[in-house]
């Protein structure tokens, strides 16, 4: 109920009301009663009295009407709801007729996540959600539910990670990017150093923003004796890394002075090589001039010049430029020289540039030695000999007879001691040049000559073309005078017998091939097979002095089983070297003037032989006389190549020619 003072002034009001209704409703009702007139609205009539379409308006809500929800004064109506966690409440109707708000309930909330039925709609925690996680770098919000009055897990959230060091997002979503990283994740550098045998690697920085071991780096190793920088400290070879050579020399020597003695040093290295080594003299006897023979050898030469005493000292330099050295002391005592050796005799022309020295056998005790221009020893010559040749050619000498002489000494040297020596007797002799340019034939140097060789059976021969049974072998010899080598290429030699017919011509046409040695002989064999058993043979080529070059050419001619070279026939008999060749199809000619060696006729009284080559079947030798020069040829032409000076008489030791 409301207070008392306010229902007085509600009942003043509704009395006041009344009149008014009652003139309206009667105005209405006049309206509505064919022109009756409008008057003030009477109160509770339930007529529109003043016309206005509304009964009973402004009268007191006595009861519920259109005007009126509710009595004014009657009872609270009951409002709200008991649903959930709503309770209901109580209205009551205003002086307007109006119900008021609804007093002492409890209205629907908002539904939370407690169990309850906050909103009153029949249903606990329903749809109830919220917003969760956050919104911040790299998250985004989610929703959870509430269910039996708990919240449930965050769906569709994108939660926190671990930050990743890439530069661009805030992983773990605290408003920062990329805190407490090294570096960019997937960033390289490179790593390690450059310095001595150090080289650099790479590293590369991971998703948690550190960096990576160094790979592929060289490190630091230990220093060691290599000229290198190993421990990368910006020094190579530290100090104390390496180690000086290690050095050892020969026990000291006493000999005679003028003895040659040889000298080995030793050296090594403990960590490295040894690059060089030198011997010198620190001390010498006054007046020497004696040094090392090879300085710079471990193994060196010295012949002491002087009698009294050195001092020589090997030192060694490893590959890190430190040194060590040593001394070897070497003490020498004079020398009694034996007298010089008696007059030597030597030959005055040398062809093979081997020049010989004939003396009395040399006495016990000694040697002898022959000496060069250089004071090189060119020979030695033992107890009992008798004579001196070098091993080599002593010179390169000069065209016939011999170049410049070439000097030479002898010397007698005591054999226990080399170094203890007489005063040399002096010789010279000259040397035939080495030559080995070829050149042309001339008349001054070659000479031509021809021999046959007999055969096994009777002559004539049963069929020469098949079976030469009569004369196993015929040939030419065209001898070389000179100690040049002589080309027969552009040459040819021709043969014809006493009566010049044709049947009796034979030829040859030389090539490029075809080349004399020097003071040698060049054969051209008919070209016929020997007897099945003859022994008569050449023997190969041999170029050297007395050199034999047997022709691989065929021999040429018109009937070859026929016109035998005839050494005695007499008459046009004739074989003569000359410049050209002789076509195919044609036959030589015999112009006297046009031969470069000839032999017209063969035999004569004045002639003897001398034109003749050996091993012939006639008076001029016989067939075992051989290739060789001995007395029996001369005065054949080999025989002239042979030269007093390249004989000893009673030679020792026996061999003495080339």
């Amino acid at each position: 109920m409301p207070p008392v003072s306010a229902r007085r002034c509600h009942w003043l009001l509704v009395l006041v009301l009344v009149a008014s209704c009652q003139c309206d409703r009667g105005r209405v009702q006049a309206v509505e009663d064919a022109g009756l007139v409008c008057d003030i609205e009477v109160c509770g009539n339930d007529r529109d009295d003043d016309c206005d379409g509304l009964a009973d308006e402004g009268c007191p809500c006595l009861k519920v009407s259109d005007v009126c929800e509710c009595v004014v004064g009657g009872p609270a109506q009951r409002c709200g709801v008991d649903i959930g966690a709503c309770e209901a409440g109580q209205r009551y109707c205003s002086l307007e007729g109006r119900w008021g708000s609804c007093v002492g309930g409890v209205g629907p909330a908002v539904e939370t996540c407690n169990g309850l039925d906050d909103d009153c709609d029949g249903a606990n925690d329903d749809e109830l959600t919220r917003p969760c996680g956050t919104s911040v770098g790299a998250c985004r919000p989610g929703v959870e539910a509430c269910t039996d009055a708990a919240w449930g897990a965050c769906v569709g959230a994108t939660a926190p990670v671990p930050e990743r060091c890439d530069g661009t997002l805030d992983d773990d979503c605290d408003g920062m990017v990329d805190e407490g990283c090294q570096c960019r994740e997937g960033l390289a550098e490179r790593c390690g150093s450059m310095t001595g045998t150090c080289r650099e690697g790479s590293r590369t920085c991971t998703d948690a923003g550190v960096w990576s071991a160094c790979e592929g780096d060289v490190r630091p190793a230990a220093e060691v004796c290599d000229r290198l920088d190993n421990d990368c400290n910006g020094t190579a070879d530290d100090p104390g890394t390496c180690l000086p050579p290690v050095v050892m020399c020969p026990a000291a020597l006493t000999v005679v002075a003028n003895t040659p003695v040889t000298l080995t040093g030793a050296a090594s290295d403990p960590d490295g090589t040894i690059a060089s080594t030198s011997w010198t003299v620190a001390a010498r006897p006054a007046g020497s001039t004696a040094t090392p023979a090879a300085p710079a050898a471990r193994v060196t030469g010295f012949t002491p010049d002087q009698a009294g005493t050195f001092t020589l000292s090997f030192c060694a330099t490893d590959d890190h430029g430190l040194s060590a050295c040593c001394t070897t002391r070497l003490s020498t005592t004079a020398c009694a020289s034996p007298p010089s050796p008696p007059v030597s005799t030597a030959c005055g022309t040398s062809w093979d540039g081997r020049p010989i020295v004939e003396f009395a056998p040399v006495p016990s005790g000694l040697v002898y030695e022959l000496v060069g221009p250089s004071n090189a020893v060119l020979a030695t010559a033992s107890a009992g000999h008798n004579h001196l040749r070098p091993a080599m050619r002593a010179a390169v000498g000069g065209p016939p007879p011999g170049g410049t002489p070439l000097p030479l000494a002898v010397r007698a040297c005591r054999a226990s001691d080399p170094t203890c020596c007489s005063a040399p007797a002096s010789l010279s002799v000259n040397v035939v040049e080495d030559c080995a340019t070829p050149t042309t034939p001339t008349p001054s140097n070659v000479l031509i000559s021809e021999y046959v060789v007999n055969g096994e059976g009777s002559c004539p021969s049963p069929n020469c073309a098949t079976m030469d049974t009569c004369q196993a072998g015929e040939a030419v010899e065209i001898t070389n005078l000179s100690n040049c080598p002589v080309t027969l290429n552009g040459f040819h030699f021709a043969y014809r017998n006493s009566t010049a017919s044709m049947a009796s011509l034979r030829w040859m046409n030389f090539g490029a091939a075809d080349v004399i040695p020097p003071r040698g002989v060049y054969v051209a064999i008919r070209g016929r097979p020997y007897a099945p058993t003859c022994s008569a043979s050449l023997g190969p080529d041999s170029p050297g002095l007395f050199g034999l070059r047997v022709s691989q050419l065929a021999m040429l001619g018109s009937n070859l089983c026929n016109g035998w070279f005839n050494n005695s026939g007499g008459g046009q008999s004739e074989l003569r070297l000359a410049p050209g060749s002789i076509p195919t199809g044609s036959t030589p000619t015999f112009a006297a003037s046009a031969a470069i060696s000839r032999i017209a006729p063969y035999l004569s009284a004045s002639v003897d032989c001398s034109g003749i080559g050996f091993d012939a079947v006639d008076s001029c030798g016989t067939v075992m006389g051989g290739n060789q020069p001995n007395g029996i040829l001369a005065p054949n032409q080999l025989g002239r190549l042979w030269h007093p000076c390249d004989a000893v008489t009673a030679p020792v030791p026996a061999c003495v020619r080339n």
